[in-house]
C-alpha cells in the first residue's frame, strides 16, 4: 500500500537544499535548554531511561575524547515538534539519532512520488543506521508526535583527524552491530493473513516496548492506522476491520490508539510467530 507524500515544510538553505531540523537549532542554547511545554509533550509512558537507550552501550567510548571535544559529538534530549523531519531521503548523511520519547516514522518515495512506510522507531531505538556507511540517507524520518531525540553527528568524526582511530573504529563497529539487530526486528511474511500480519505487528511493538523497560501489554500506538496499513501492505479499512475482529475475539482491547493485550497466547496463535521472551 502507498499513500501520497505529505507536505512537510523545512527551512531552505543554499541552492534549494534543506537543513535537518536538529542542525537548524543545535547551536541555539535557548532551544537546547528550554523547558518543554506540557501541552506539547508526547505520552510520558513512552519515555525511555538512558540505561535502556541504544546509545547507552557506547557512551563509555566518549571518555577517550578530551572533555572540550565531547560536546561536539553528542546532543542530548533535543525536542522535535510533530511533523518535523530529522532527515530526508537523498540528503547528505550527517549522523544518527536515538529516540528518547515519542515515535518516528521512516519512509521512502516510489518513482511516482508516493510514500512507502518502511518502519516505526520507538523510544530507545536508533535511526539512520542503514546509512552509516553511505554518503546519503536512504529514507526520510518524520516525528509522529512531539518527540525528544539524542543526536550523534557522525559527520563530525573527521574533526578528530588521525588522533583517535580506535574511537572511530569501535564506534562504527558497535553501530553496525545495532543495525544488524534492528533489521531482524520485524519480518513480514507474504503468506500471512491480514489478521496474522496485524497480530504480529502488535506483538512486535509490545515486545520492543518491553525490551526497553516500558509497559508491553498496554501501550499507545503513535502511528496513524493509515501508516500501519501502508507498512503492512493492507488497506486502512482492512486494518480497522481486523482490529475490531481481534477485539471481538477478546485478544485485545482497543480505545482509540490505546492497545491492551488481553490474550497473549491467542494473539501469538493468530500471528503464527514465536515470542522473544520479553513479554513472558
Amino acid at each position: 500500500m502507498v499513500t501520497q507524500k505529505p507536505d512537510i515544510v523545512e527551512q531552505e538553505r543554499g541552492e534549494g537544499q534543506t537543513m535537518p531540523f536538529i542542525q537548524q537549532h543545535a547551536q541555539d542554547p535557548d532551544w537546547i535548554v528550554k523547558k518543554r511545554d506540557p501541552s506539547a509533550q508526547g505520552d510520558r509512558q513512552t519515555e525511555v531511561t538512558c540505561e535502556q537507550c541504544g546509545f547507552y552501550g557506547f557512551l563509555p567510548l566518549f571518555k577517550q575524547l578530551p572533555l572540550e571535544m565531547e560536546h561536539l559529538f553528542l546532543f542530548r534530549q533535543q525536542p522535535v515538534p510533530k511533523g518535523e523531519t530529522l532527515f530526508r531521503e537523498g540528503q547528505p548523511f550527517h549522523g544518527i539519532y536515538a529516540v528518547k520519547e515519542g515515535g518516528i516514522k521512516s519512509y521512502s518515495l516510489t518513482p511516482s512520488q508516493e510514500e512507502r512506510v518502511l518502519g516505526f522507531y520507538l523510544p530507545g531505538e536508533l535511526l539512520g543506521l542503514e546509512s552509516i556507511r553511505a554518503s546519503h540517507y536512504s529514507s526520510t524520518a518524520v516525528a509522529l508526535e512531539p518527540c525528544r531525540v539524542c543526536w550523534l553527528p557522525l559527520d563530525r568524526l573527521e574533526l578528530l583527524g588521525d588522533r583517535f582511530p580506535p574511537f572511530q573504529e569501535e564506534l562504527i563497529q558497535i553501530l553496525t552491530t545495532h543495525l544488524t539487530q534492528q533489521q531482524q526486528q520485524f519480518v513480514l511474511s507474504a503468506r500471512q493473513s491480514a489478521e496474522g500480519r496485524l497480530a504480529a505487528f502488535l506483538i512486535n511493538i509490545a515486545e520492543r516496548y518491553a525490551q526497553r523497560g516500558l509497559p508491553g501489554q498496554t501501550f499507545r500506538l503513535t502511528m496513524l492506522r493509515q501508516d500501519i496499513a501502508n507498512f503492512l501492505g493492507l488497506s486502512m479499512e482492512t486494518v480497522s476491520r481486523t482490529l475490531r475482529r481481534l477485539q471481538e475475539e477478546r485478544l485485545v482491547y482497543v480505545v482509540g490508539k490505546q492497545i491492551q493485550i488481553l490474550d497473549l497466547p491467542g494473539l501469538q496463535a493468530a500471528a503464527q510467530c514465536p515470542l522473544t521472551g520479553e513479554l513472558t
